[in-house]
């Protein structure tokens, strides 16, 4: 680790990547996130890598199958244009012919054109776009912290993406410092809190200034810190004790092979999983012929 702001700068370079692996991580409350009505529950991800046709079509890495037979296609896009339709159309079709069965298809973006869907003759497809201006952070902010004072289980996307959503209350980066706060204080393990408070300094990169960007990540890097002297202090430190700044840096790099294997117990790509962990691709290979090994 050269320094804050490298670090910084590391881990903010793929905002829209970080969304779709917290989404694919924790897949089994993406419904209930997207507040999807009468959907049923996702049972698995579909396999998602390239296939030679006539053409490339790469699929989206967001495929799932859901209990009620269905397919689910989410994709997430900063600001929706007629092109990206037409490309989602493209998925959705070939999907469709792929896995024989309805696919439903929801755009999580943050604008959209006016008209973000395709009447061509007798061809019309009509994605579900889910703003972030649907979403109240006040309400949600509320929610969470009831959620955790009662012992009831969060939705840790909803978490994640809290500083995005609108407030008539705070700021951007007040939400992101509020929603730190509550990472420090959730009876989690560590490698979950630094999991959590990783994505949702990336989410926040586009609206929060890079200086309280920088703020936050020493209060994340300290928190790391606690939380490998606590286990220290638990006897579980599994050689750790090399120094602050080493036990730092081991301790969030831990965290990151973590989430790696989080992605691919859920089927995701080694590639994706590079683009949003920063991971080598040796490196991801080695985590999941480990995995094979553990059986």
């Amino acid at each position: 680790m050269t320094g804050k702001t490298s670090r910084v700068s590391d881990i903010t370079t793929n905002y829209d990547s970080v969304v779709k692996g917290s989404v694919s991580v924790y897949s089994d409350k993406a419904v209930s996130f997207f507040g999807l009505p009468g959907y049923a529950v996702i049972v698995e991800p579909l396999r998602t890598e390239k296939q030679e046709i006539t053409v490339s079509i790469e699929y989206s890495d967001l495929t799932f199958r859901m209990s009620d037979g269905r397919g689910l296609h989410i994709e997430v896009e900063a600001h929706v244009s007629k092109d990206d339709v037409l490309r989602f159309c493209g998925y959705h079709v070939d999907l469709a012919r792929k896995y024989k069965r309805e696919f439903v298809t929801v755009v999580f973006a943050r604008k959209s054109i006016k008209k973000p869907f395709i009447a061509q003759g007798m061809l019309r497809f009509e994605p579900q776009i889910v703003y972030h201006s649907d979403y109240d952070a006040d309400e949600l902010l509320g929610k969470i912290v009831n959620q955790i004072k009662l012992g009831i289980p969060i939705n840790e996307l909803e978490l994640i993406h809290l500083p995005l959503f609108k407030s008539e209350k705070y700021k951007p980066e007040e939400l992101l410092k509020e929603a730190v706060a509550i990472v420090r204080d959730l009876p989690a393990d560590e490698d979950t809190k630094m999991k959590l408070a990783a994505m949702l300094i990336v989410v926040s990169n586009k609206i929060v200034s890079k200086d309280i960007l920088d703020e936050i990540w020493e209060e994340v890097r300290f928190m790391g810190l606690k939380l490998l002297e606590l286990a220290e202090e638990k006897g579980e430190e599994k050689g750790l004790q090399r120094g602050i700044a080493q036990g730092i840096e081991q301790g969030i790099e831990q965290g990151v092979e973590k989430v790696a294997t989080n992605m691919l117990t859920k089927g995701m790509t080694i590639k994706s999983i590079a683009e949003v962990t920063g991971l080598s691709l040796y490196r991801i290979r080695a985590i999941k012929k480990r995995l094979a090994a553990e059986g």
